[in-house]
């Protein structure tokens, strides 16, 4: 059973100044976000709020220097609901794009070895000439790159790849 995170800070007397703080971060993210335009809005972040301090992240150096020259204005803006005196901000960028989705991966370059070449050559001159196999076997010897390190592998699905092979090769006769 899952429970909201307001009605688990409910629960405890402990927790209560925990949510208090979190409600008015809450509201502060939602002020400044009102307030900056548009190019800030995904790249300000209120980190915390400690003796009137405002702590705000930035995802890059430009945005922060950008928004230094908004300061003044925004703390004024600021001020009306909470006790706030000064703004500090400090550059954290985002590993992970905004879109939470991880950066692609370049695309992997497959290879064929020598013992793979051969073998393609040797099934190639087995079927006939007008065979759909033979011709797209023959366009693969031209365009797949020559493997020169015979045997290394550069990453884990190869390296499993690979052991499918060799226990597909063990099996026949």
């Amino acid at each position: 059973m899952t429970r909201k995170l307001d009605e688990l800070f409910h629960l405890s007397k402990e927790l209560d100044p925990l949510r208090q703080q979190v409600m008015m971060l809450r509201t502060l993210q939602k002020q400044i976000d009102q307030l900056l335009d548009e190019e800030f809005r995904e790249s300000v972040f209120v980190a915390n709020l400690r003796e009137g301090t405002l702590y705000l992240h930035t995802a890059s150096a430009l945005a922060a220097a950008k928004l230094r020259h908004r300061l003044p204005s925004l703390l004024a803006e600021l001020r009306t609901g909470v006790c706030i005196s000064e703004i500090k901000l400090k550059v954290r960028p985002t590993i992970v794009p905004t879109s939470g989705l991880a950066a692609p991966r370049p695309p992997r370059v497959r290879t064929l070895g020598p013992r793979a070449r051969s073998a393609i050559t040797e099934l190639c001159a087995r079927l006939p000439a007008d065979a759909p196999l033979r011709m797209a076997l023959t366009r693969l010897l031209a365009r797949a790159p020559t493997d020169s390190r015979q045997g290394q592998k550069n990453d884990a699905l190869e390296c499993e790849e690979a052991q499918i092979d060799q226990g597909n090769a063990q099996r026949q006769p």
